[in-house]
């Protein structure tokens, strides 16, 4: 008997909504259930007779909707991605074929979508580890854009961290790798992100806020991350952000999948040093470090 799917998007107002659910109900593997969980989408959704929408009530973070996805979803897989991608024709039958081989966690390739040159350069900072040119193999950490998991999994780790407004995937995907589950890159299972991002406020606030979130996961798994305890200072960040923006930059563009973009080095840079003064932000916030990881199993979650 095949395995159930259920795809669970979060939304919040995204106008890219339609262009996600019309690339789902086009898919050679028919999802199972398609659950879309937020905030004022219910015109879009109505488009669409096969989706399930869930109107949380008031905006919730992309981590806390999902949770209730996975709450409500009955599928033996879930597979995740987000509003603002276009799933390719066949991505849920890849994601498949690599389930069927025994991989617990999947996640697929990020091809390079964005109508300008900001959004295509804000991708490839964020997502060059992941582009569809690169091999397939495990990885320490798989975005939700595009990943699937065996619901066994979730039962065991739990769900998402709530208090983080981004990089809850990282966080997500390092405890399954903790707890044992490897996490596979199939780069033929693919997404376009095409985010609606079109001038550099956009970019600049996207990037502060993914700076002062992902230091926080570095920080609980800075082991994982190799984190040397003099990056724990926000000195650390301020003074030298130019220069660790710079290797991180050069480091990106000196693979063959990412040095094609080469004319986004000057944006993918200047993220880079956002990132880090964002990560000496949070840094001086004690909150920030934070370490606790005690997430209920999906079976103790109030239903």
């Amino acid at each position: 008997m095949a395995d159930k799917i259920s795809v669970i998007i979060p939304t919040l107002n995204e106008p890219t909504l339609v262009r996600a659910l019309a690339a789902l109900s086009a898919q050679t593997r028919k999802a199972d259930e398609i659950i879309v969980i937020g905030k004022y989408a219910e015109e879009n959704c109505a488009r669409f007779p096969e989706v399930r929408y869930i109107d949380t009530g008031f905006p919730v973070w992309p981590s806390a909707a999902r949770n209730q996805g996975i709450r409500e979803a009955s599928g033996d897989i879930l597979a995740f991605t987000d509003s603002d991608c276009i799933p390719s024709i066949d991505w849920l039958q890849r994601l498949e074929e690599a389930h069927a081989k025994g991989v617990p966690v999947v996640g697929g390739g990020v091809l390079l979508g964005g109508a300008n040159y900001l959004a295509q350069s804000d991708n490839i900072s964020m997502f060059h580890e992941f582009l569809t040119t690169r091999n397939c193999g495990n990885r320490p950490y798989i975005p939700t854009l595009n990943l699937s998991i065996r619901r066994v999994v979730i039962e065991t780790v739990g769900g998402m961290d709530e208090t983080l407004r981004t990089a809850e995937d990282m966080d997500w995907s390092i405890r399954m790798r903790r707890a044992g589950f490897a996490l596979f890159f199939a780069p033929s299972a693919q997404v376009a992100h095409a985010p609606d991002r079109t001038r550099w406020a956009d970019v600049v606030r996207h990037w502060q806020v993914t700076g002062f979130n992902s230091i926080r996961v570095r920080i609980r798994y800075s082991q994982e991350f190799y984190t040397p305890r003099i990056a724990l200072h926000p000195i650390f960040f301020r003074l030298l952000s130019p220069i660790i923006a710079l290797h991180v930059t050069i480091k990106i563009f000196l693979s063959p999948a990412s040095w094609r973009y080469l004319l986004g080095f000057p944006i993918v840079y200047a993220t880079k040093v956002i990132y880090c003064l964002a990560a000496a932000r949070a840094l001086e916030n004690p909150m920030t470090f934070s370490t606790s990881s005690d997430f209920p199993s999906f079976s103790q979650w109030p239903r």
